[in-house]
């Protein structure tokens, strides 16, 4: 590549991470404003938290179990 290829491709990078840091930061500033106290920080934590609940078979109900209803006289 010549210089010339070079300096376009690092522009369009630099393109491309403004794109992306512009979607973080209103990524970020939609969860804090929905309650996640630390933003993008906070969503991951809560998301392996999960995976990891979820990925633990004691944290899963017994597949035995009858189906529960809310119905209070059923």
């Amino acid at each position: 590549m010549d210089n010339k290829e070079l300096r376009n491709k690092v522009a369009r990078l630099e393109s491309r991470l403004d794109q992306v840091e512009s979607e973080l930061i209103y990524l970020n500033d939609l969860l804090l404003n929905c309650g996640f106290p630390e933003g993008v920080e906070t969503l991951k934590t809560t998301i392996e938290e999960l995976l990891a609940q979820a990925n633990d078979p004691f944290q899963l109900p017994p597949d035995d179990r009858p189906p529960t209803t809310l119905d209070p006289f059923a």
